[in-house]
């Protein structure tokens, strides 16, 4: 057995309390009787019956509140995708230390953080040198894959010396033929070093074939020593050429773009890390096939009995007393039974509520911020149904509102795929889950998707500018010491409530604005700056920047830069400082 909303076993307490305090009234009553009038004890089980049973009534309500589940249901999902082969280089050259800590290492690591995002496709491994080797056909596996992929750097001894290009080309499109799917791509990551036949005429047949092939290329052009590995000691030493002087690799980037161009897909360098991880949400876009229909088990709910059970207890302590002693007042005992026949309307109307009902007074709760029960009822409505994916997003954002990011990035991203009319949404609302957990990389790609789906989501678009700026901080062409770095993660704005109504994100964002003139007269310091109102901020702003369309001098160009600095300063603190409603509407 197993509970959908498990925090209401804490009301257990309730019952207990009352159980107490009618020992106490009982114990009272019955000293009371012998003390203020000689009356007989009362007897029998029938002045016990009554507290029973509604204490006991009591604690099968709050049973039937924390939704006890036993058994299951199939609930049929479809698994879709696209088949990909990934055509890793483990030659040599890859041992380079122009990247940190190596290019294979750095190539292990960005796939890494790829097939992570991948969900539902299928995906194949070949690792090549001078030939090339199957690691893996393709698979839905997507966490063995991760690991096969880590693994790589002690499988080297599978492929002969070399860089063969060409042939590994053809075997990732082996690969891919033994598959059904209506779309496969061919991922290169290589430092793109030939050392064997043209490459044109193995890319131009997967081309043919209806293959995209995308490219990404690990190291510099400035390039580093080869390193050679010993198979018994596994010691590298830099490769002495034939003059003497260390054998240096370098990135040959024009062949991976041309190989890239060849085949109808792009290019990725492996520069920054997390620079791969971009491309799940191009491939998330390409035209997917049904692999599978799978029966997923769903929990059933048994809190309806229960339910009905405590209202049953209730009524009869309400009625059979009176109809047992007076059956001509039991008609009278009946009428105070309309509150208890509400709760029953109530509870009957909640147990054959569809999900878009169960949904919808979620969204009630979620609009006067009571997040905990509108978790609950989305919940609920993800038991019914879990093919619906509001009921997952929904329940994201409650648990965002909550400050529970983690919980919340799951939520998300276990419900099923969302339909075209709001998985822009849906990727904003989670890019705002990441940027709260402070996993900024992947709040990056979930704002990308959002602009995939939707490019004139002008919330995404900030979020986006200011999460990459925290990422990639440009140096203040001023720097002041008074002036805090921009640590922490920026907060996106609101955009909406669970009606559907929108508020903009910018809302919560500042405009830029300007400095004060210092009090000893003269220009004033980015020190001063940030004394100012915002709205003064701004009217310097604007008259610092009045004359850009004219020859600036260099004082008024340095100040118009330390406005600007103060202004993305405050940008970035109101993120920072800020409460995190940075959830989308819900539906």
């Amino acid at each position: 057995m197993t509970f959908g909303s498990p925090g209401y076993l804490w009301f257990f307490a309730l019952p207990l309390a009352a159980y107490a305090v009618t020992l106490w009234w009982l114990l009272w009553r019955a000293h009371a009787r012998t003390r203020f009038g000689g009356l007989r004890q009362e007897r029998g089980a029938a002045s016990f019956a009554g507290p029973a049973a509604l204490l006991l009534a009591m604690a099968i309500i709050v049973f039937a509140a924390a939704r006890p589940q036993w058994g299951s249901h199939a609930q049929p999902s479809d698994d879709k995708g696209i088949d990909v082969a990934i055509v890793l280089d483990v030659s040599n050259s890859m041992l380079a230390d122009d990247v940190t800590p190596s290019r294979l290492a750095r190539a292990q690591s960005e796939l890494g953080a790829l097939i992570d995002r991948m969900q539902g496709d299928r995906v194949g491994l070949v690792i090549f040198a001078g030939d090339s080797f199957v690691r893996s056909p393709l698979t839905p596996d997507l966490r063995a894959l991760r690991l096969l992929v880590d693994g790589v750097g002690s499988e080297r001894g599978l492929v002969a010396p070399g860089s063969d290009l060409g042939h590994a080309i053809r075997t990732g499109q082996q690969l891919l033929a033994a598959g059904d799917a209506k779309t496969n791509v061919i991922l290169v990551v290589s430092d793109g070093e030939d050392r064997a036949d043209d490459v044109t005429p193995p890319v131009a047949a997967a081309h043919a074939a209806g293959t995209l092939i995308y490219t990404a290329g690990a190291g510099t052009a400035a390039g580093a020593p080869v390193r050679d590995v010993d198979p018994v000691t596994h010691a590298s030493t830099p490769r002495i050429g034939g003059d003497g002087a260390p054998v240096v690799t370098r990135l040959d980037e024009a062949m991976l773009k041309q190989i890239a161009a060849a085949g109808g897909g792009r290019y990725v360098a492996l520069s920054d890390p997390g620079s791969l991880a971009g491309l799940a949400a191009e491939l998330d876009r390409l035209q997917r096939t049904r692999f599978d229909t799978k029966a997923a088990p769903q929990p059933i709910e048994r809190f309806q009995w229960f339910a009905i059970l405590g209202l049953l207890l209730i009524a009869a302590e309400i009625v059979l007393p009176p109809l047992l002693r007076q059956p001509r007042s039991a008609l009278r005992s009946a009428g105070r039974l309309w509150p208890l026949a509400t709760a029953g309307l109530l509870v009957g109307g909640v147990c054959s509520a569809s999900v878009a009902e169960i949904n919808r007074h979620g969204n009630d709760q979620y609009a006067q911020a009571n997040y905990a029960p509108a978790l609950d009822l989305y919940r609920t409505a993800q038991a019914v149904d879990s093919s619906r994916a509001e009921t997952f997003y929904n329940g994201g954002n409650a648990l965002d509102q909550q400050g529970d990011y983690a919980r919340a990035i799951d939520e998300a991203r276990r419900g099923p795929s969302a339909p075209a009319n709001i998985v822009d949404r849906a990727q904003y609302a989670l890019g705002n889950h990441y940027a709260g957990a402070v996993q900024l990389a992947n709040a990056i790609e979930a704002y990308k998707r959002a602009l995939l789906a939707d490019p004139n989501d002008a919330d995404a678009k900030h979020n986006l500018e200011v999460i990459t700026a925290r990422l990639t901080p440009s140096p203040s062409p001023t720097p002041s010491p008074t002036s805090p770095p921009n640590e922490g993660t920026p907060t996106p704005g609101a955009r909406g409530t669970p009606s559907g109504a929108s508020t903009s994100a910018s809302g919560q964002r500042g405009s830029p604005q300007a400095g004060a003139t210092s009090a000893a007269g003269g220009t004033p310091s980015p020190a001063d700056d940030a004394q100012l109102t915002p709205e003064e901020l701004q009217r310097r702003l604007a008259d610092a920047l009045a004359g850009i369309n004219k020859q600036f001098s260099e004082e008024d160009a340095l100040r118009a830069l330390d406005l600007l600095n103060e202004a993305n300063r405050r940008s970035v603190e109101q993120f920072q400082a800020g409460t995190h409603p940075g959830t989308a509407a819900d539906y």
